[in-house]
């Protein structure tokens, strides 16, 4: 469930007490929980804030929580939905799992079923252009293979040019060493006039250290080097 950490989370409930505990129980897993006491707060915060993942028990004054999942579902096909149900009624749970939901959950919930739900709204979310590297002080650095960026606790982490390309090199060769002429021939591909020196590659791979954790890049004398996911 790595992946939620880097998430926000809304949740509306209108029991108090409840509300209170599973609002400190998701904080341990999302990057960001919003919290509501009824559909009229939960819609408001949906519109401020757009979080991820929106979790909305279906009894809430004001507006009920099928009718804030309608109001979301009309113009955002991606945010996530998990709704909170009481009810046996299988009229309202068809309404529920038409507008596209994740899962829904009756009440009352228990830590299984709850971490269950987790599991499953991680996996929604995973994605084979989105690979988690690094996990560093409860984050993830994350590379993403079709833009090609690398971002930390969402924050873009800048690369040059031939940074990137070296780094990419290094994430799809897995940790299979890399010689100094494959770097060579990766980074430089479209530049015949770059002239091929190990101390030009020494110095790019050191600069993207300073940029990585530490002892994410390992060098093998007489192999080459190697990315170290940790």
């Amino acid at each position: 469930m790595d992946l939620l950490k880097q998430k926000t989370l809304l949740y509306a409930e209108d029991e108090i007490l409840v509300q209170k505990q599973y609002t400190n129980y998701f904080s341990n897993y999302f990057k960001e929980v919003f919290s509501a006491f009824d559909g009229l707060e939960a819609q408001n915060i949906y519109l401020d804030k757009k979080p991820d993942i929106v979790i909305l028990d279906i009894n809430m004054p004001k507006i009920n929580g099928l009718e804030v999942a309608n109001k979301i579902r009309k113009d955002d096909a991606n945010t996530k939905i998990v709704l909170l149900t009481a009810r046996s009624d299988k009229d309202t749970l068809k309404k529920a799992i038409e507008l596209g939901l994740t899962t829904y959950l009756e009440k009352p919930i228990t830590r299984e079923d709850l971490k269950s739900t987790l599991i499953k709204l991680s996996q929604s979310f995973n994605d084979e252009s989105i690979t988690p590297l690094w996990y560093v002080d409860g984050y993830y650095y994350i590379w993403n293979n079709k833009i090609k960026e690398l971002r930390y606790k969402d924050k873009f982490v800048f690369l040059t040019k031939q940074e990137i390309s070296l780094l990419n090199l290094f994430i799809v060769s897995k940790q299979r060493h890399i010689s100094y002429q494959d770097i060579y021939e990766t980074v430089w591909y479209d530049d015949f006039s770059k002239e091929f020196k190990e101390s030009t590659i020494k110095t790019m791979i050191s600069c993207l250290r300073k940029k990585l954790p530490p002892k994410s890049i390992k060098n093998t004398y007489g192999l080459g080097y190697s990315i170290n996911i940790y």
